[in-house]
């Protein structure tokens, strides 16, 4: 399979895997779960199934794709772009136009164009020559955002992307 059509795949992967672990703490709710899926339905836990998604897909495309060797630093950049463009874009729309009332179609919308717009940072990234540096350095990316997004789940500060809307609570419920 071609780069460009993996690329295209790989949108849909993202979103479907992304859909799947959006559920997961609440049908197994434990601390494993706790450090990996989001607990409540703030903006900033939603991080978690966009790192946890393209993780997912860079181990996938390491296994399948030897050939591609800058996976993990193009994926974490790619992952890196999404949280931020989810959390520029929807943020916003979902504070101050929508009332913090949940509209599903307009959260699928932006979730979905930010993970096309990061593929296709992935894709170029892919394109470009392989330096093992770089290869580390998606390993620490994806590392701190995972740890990151442990500790403010954990220790939320008080601000309106961490705070659940709909159960209105910050943190764990």
């Amino acid at each position: 399979m071609t780069l460009k059509k993996w690329k295209i795949l790989s949108v849909f992967i993202i979103f479907l895997l992304s859909s799947l672990f959006h559920f997961i703490y609440d049908w197994f709710p434990c601390f494993f779960t706790s450090l990996f899926f989001p607990v409540n339905e703030s903006i900033w836990e939603h991080n978690k199934i966009i790192i946890l998604s393209t993780l997912s897909l860079a181990i996938i495309e390491k296994i399948y794709y030897k050939k591609r060797k800058n996976v993990l630093f193009a994926e974490a950049t790619s992952s890196l772009l999404c949280m931020f463009l989810v959390m520029t874009i929807f943020t916003p729309i979902y504070l101050y136009f929508l009332k913090t009332e949940d509209n599903i179609i307009i959260t699928f919308i932006i979730y979905f164009l930010s993970i096309s717009i990061s593929q296709i940072l992935s894709y170029y990234l892919l394109l470009k020559s392989y330096q093992e540096r770089l290869e580390e350095l998606g390993i620490i990316l994806f590392s701190i955002f995972i740890l990151t997004n442990i500790i403010f789940t954990y220790y939320p500060p008080r601000y309106a992307i961490f705070y659940d809307f709909v159960h209105k609570i910050y943190g764990l419920p």
